[in-house]
């Protein structure tokens, strides 16, 4: 059985407040149907050979679970930034590539996309990809209120009432909710939700999981609301989720 290779890497302390990891996923042979899930996170990602966006590629923030395949000897380097942190580097509102790919070239100028796209190409390690990837971004800008309640949000795991962070953060409900629109492309509510489940897909690759246990430690009401959030987001019931659970919990295949 092929099995893929996936690797993170951190960012600079630059970036560390906006991304997550940069990320590489290596297959050797071609992976039919590959099961990404959601995470809250959007990405740029870096593909050899390039398929489609010209090689480079913004992915939103998914809702739901999406398959692709992958071809054989297929390499993807990219960057995960942190829930709700690309909009203003890339400067692309979350709204635009929501559960879709957008090529980069539509929000940056041909020309920087080109020079990335050839300094990527010329790279020989993680290490200098990382560098080429920091060195187009621009300089991140302090966190404020709205970054700061997302970051919350996300340490949370989805669980701080999102009227607090709205509070905590000196905007209205309205105030709070379109600019999380803004920032990572859906509600407080849908990011809340979707970072709860990331939470415990986390928790079903610990073989000795019992599902009634994540459930309650992932703040769903019973078994059975878990049973239907995994139905809903992951696509397939936490019992047949479990034979997948091993595989990197990644976007690394969009």
């Amino acid at each position: 059985m092929n099995v893929p290779l996936y690797k993170e890497f951190p960012p600079s302390p630059k970036f560390v407040a906006h991304i997550e990891c940069f990320w590489l996923h290596r297959s050797e042979e071609s992976v039919r149907n590959f099961r990404v899930l959601p995470d809250g996170c959007a990405d740029i990602i870096f593909e050899q050979p390039a398929r489609d966006y010209g090689g480079l590629a913004i992915v939103g923030t998914m809702t739901r679970a999406q398959a692709f395949d992958i071809p054989a000897r297929h390499s993807t380097f990219g960057v995960r930034f942190r829930p709700g942190m690309a909009a203003r580097l890339v400067r692309v509102p979350g709204t635009v590539a929501v559960n879709q790919s957008i090529p980069l070239a539509d929000a940056w100028k041909a020309a920087a996309v080109r020079e990335l796209l050839d300094q990527l190409a010329g790279s020989d390690s993680p290490r200098d990809q990382i560098a080429r990837f920091e060195a187009a971004l621009p300089a991140p800008q302090p966190l404020d209120p709205i970054d700061r309640a997302l970051a919350q949000l996300a340490a949370a795991h989805g669980l701080t009432p999102v009227d607090a962070l709205a509070d905590a953060a000196s905007l209205s409900s309205r105030q709070f909710r379109r600019l999380c629109l803004e920032r990572a492309g859906i509600s407080p509510k849908r990011l809340a939700r979707v970072l709860r489940f990331r939470h415990a897909a986390a928790h079903a690759a610990n073989p000795r999981r019992d599902w009634a246990d994540v459930a309650l430690a992932c703040g769903y009401y019973d078994q059975a609301h878990l049973i239907n959030e995994f139905r809903e987001l992951a696509g397939i019931p936490p019992a047949q989720f479990a034979s997948f659970a091993s595989l990197p919990l990644n976007r690394s295949a969009r």
